[in-house]
């Protein structure tokens, strides 16, 4: 299982000698060259990170930049989310007694606050919770 802390990974900058040591600190590798940033490598690297953290969100997030604020880089809900979740057979509830009983694939419980908990439900039945939102 992967875990990401959802939400700004880093924030107020878009220069990529803050934004690719950010990346990689949250994949966990480092920076070799000190003249590295001055390199043409630098803007195809940055590239591969953004596609290598968007490996790492969890269903129905997207690493990017936030909508309303474009040098807020982190883990975002997918404003499509919702859409999304029909499409790959899933369902929206608001307690986890309104899971039909033959259901098997996603379930987001939503509350009457706008809280949302995405679970995975197996043929055993069980619940996995995947993410929450508040």
């Amino acid at each position: 299982m992967k875990h990401v802390n959802i939400g700004t990974v880093s924030h107020a900058t878009m220069r990529e000698e803050d934004l690719i040591p950010t990346f990689l600190y949250e994949i966990e590798e480092r920076m070799a060259s000190d003249n590295y940033f001055e390199s043409d490598d630098a803007p195809e690297d940055l590239n591969a990170l953004f596609g290598a953290l968007g490996e790492y969100a969890p269903e129905f997030f997207y690493f990017g930049a936030h909508p309303g604020d474009g040098s807020d880089y982190g883990y975002w809900l997918s404003e499509e989310w919702s859409e999304r979740l029909e499409e790959d057979g899933g369902i929206r509830v608001g307690d986890t007694a309104e899971i039909p009983a033959d259901h098997v694939g996603f379930v987001a419980v939503v509350s009457d606050h706008g809280n949302v908990t995405l679970y995975r439900r197996g043929c055993n039945h069980r619940l996995y919770e995947i993410w929450g939102v508040v």
